[in-house]
């Protein structure tokens, strides 16, 4: 049976368990499924899902890695071994994904015997943009080589980062994930490895990660965004792991798009499934991706809606 959150006092509530009231709460739990939500500041309390978990990750607030922290503090605490399948998403979950935890959960039940479930609150990127790297360049420029610079010094190939596709079967952001121990020791071993390389790193090198990205309004540094794209590279990484993506059927993911997303789409949907669908990319894909990716880039730069 799955546990249900402690009520919030009221508005004025200040304290939510901590991972380590947790770990007491659910020694002897028997759940299947548990799911955290991260509460990095009080006003997000309205936005927490009553089918979660709330988790107080105010100290973790301000790092600059973001939920990595938190992801970092449940493995090594043993949280993540309170049920087959744990997970930890931000308190922007509903509004990003407009899914219901129940929902969530229910995908999840419905499904059993994956490593990883997960679902992506910008589904219509696999319709433009080749991998989570090229789209990065396209949000973020310098990003891709950043994260191929941080792979190459932890050790890892960095050839999928410009040669993996990511469809709808691996493509993720924002680190909407539900997993069992097995990708939590393999994923977090990969997130361990990629912090080692970055503690290594020159001071000069260092900095570029710690940039403030100008186009991001909450005044971000780079490096989360090159976090939250790892999931679907080491998806790449080890084709053993079973993973299961939320499905979005085409007509529902156009509520996800702009009006110019939304046209594209709508125009080229039906070409990009038959390319996924033969699971071989060739140059004329490739090309065919990077054309796409040009003509949002021209949406973004001409301010077409």
């Amino acid at each position: 049976m799955r546990r249900s959150p402690p009520p919030l006092a009221g508005p004025g509530v200040q304290d939510w368990p901590s991972i380590d009231d947790w770990l007491a709460r659910l020694a002897s739990s028997d759940a299947d499924l548990l799911v955290f939500q991260n509460v990095y500041d009080a006003n997000v309390a309205k936005r927490l899902d009553p089918d979660f978990l709330p988790v107080d990750g105010r100290a973790n607030a301000r790092t600059e890695t973001r939920e990595i922290g938190l992801f970092l503090r449940m493995f090594h605490s043993g949280l993540y071994r309170c049920a087959p399948l744990t997970g930890i998403l931000s308190p922007k979950f509903n509004e990003k994904t407009m899914v219901g935890g129940a929902e969530f959960l229910a995908f999840i039940r419905r499904n059993p015997g994956y490593n990883v479930y997960f679902i992506n609150p910008y589904p219509q990127n696999a319709y433009y943009s080749y991998n989570v790297w090229s789209h990065a360049e396209l949000c973020h420029p310098g990003l891709a080589g950043l994260a191929h610079l941080l792979f190459e010094r932890a050790g890892y190939d960095t050839g999928m980062i410009n040669d993996a596709r990511d469809s709808h079967a691996t493509l993720l952001y924002s680190s909407y994930w539900v997993g069992d121990a097995t990708f939590w020791s393999g994923y977090i071993g990969l997130i361990s490895r990629l912090m080692e390389a970055l503690e290594e790193l020159p001071e000069r090198l260092l900095d570029r990660y710690f940039q403030l990205d100008p186009e991001y309004p909450d005044s971000v540094p780079l490096l989360p965004f090159i976090f939250e794209r790892t999931f679907s590279t080491y998806l790449h990484m080890n084709p053993a792991i079973r993973a299961l993506p939320y499905p979005f059927a085409r007509a529902d993911l156009l509520a996800y798009c702009s009006r110019f997303e939304r046209e594209l789409v709508l125009g080229f949907g039906d070409v990009v499934d038959e390319i996924d669908r033969r699971r071989e990319y060739n140059a004329l894909d490739r090309q065919f991706f990077s054309g796409l990716t040009r003509m949002v880039a021209a949406a973004a730069r001409y301010r077409w809606e």
